[in-house]
């Protein structure tokens, strides 16, 4: 069955008043925006904190109610993930090579970000765009195609470059986690050690 936009928008809207809990569900969620829309004026950090409490609380009711979908979906990103990682894609590799993109041109314009992270996320930029150059030549000179995944897989150079490409990336996303994390500890501690 092909739709186009307009009967799209009508089976979405359709589906929202279908049902009594579809109705709840909307009440709950133009709330929960409301709110925070108010709290864009306000800028009051107990409504921050309010906010991010009831939006944990309402994903895990509906994660408890649909408990059998969320441990499906659960199942689901864990076997992609776990199947990118022994059996990743070039079409998958391009799309992280775009987002290193970004995060290039992100680094060199950002002014909030401290020397120590901009020469850390341009260093292994530079790295992954390196072993990036070198899984293209080998594509080119062993005529792969991003569609076909198996000749990839035979190609040890090939795939060794993308696992350790994405590898790489990981380590990154991992630190960069508990850097943010940290940063905001220790801007919080160094608030209240301000009061008191």
């Amino acid at each position: 069955m092909v739709l186009n936009l307009f009967e799209k928008i009508i089976v979405v809207l359709k589906s929202l008043f279908s049902s009594f809990m579809s109705i709840e569900l909307l009440i709950i969620g133009v709330l929960l925006f409301v709110f925070l829309l108010l709290n864009l004026k306000r800028e009051e950090q107990v409504v921050k904190v309010i906010s991010v409490f009831l939006y944990v609380i309402f994903f895990m009711i509906i994660c408890l109610f649909y408990s059998d979908y969320t441990k499906q979906s659960i199942d689901g990103v864990i076997k992609y993930i776990m199947n990118y990682i022994y059996f990743p894609s070039l079409a998958m590799y391009f799309m992280i090579i775009l987002f290193v993109t970004i995060g290039i041109v992100y680094t060199m314009f950002s002014k909030k970000l401290t020397k120590f992270i901009r020469y850390l996320n341009m260093s292994v930029f530079s790295i992954l765009y390196i072993l990036y150059i070198q899984v293209i030549g080998q594509v080119a000179n062993h005529r792969i195609y991003f569609s076909t995944s198996v000749e990839i897989y035979k190609n040890d150079t090939i795939l060794s470059l993308v696992q350790v490409s994405n590898l790489i990336l990981f380590i990154w996303i991992l630190f960069m986690l508990f850097y943010k994390l940290y940063q905001y500890f220790k801007k919080e501690f160094d608030e209240r050690k301000g009061i008191s």
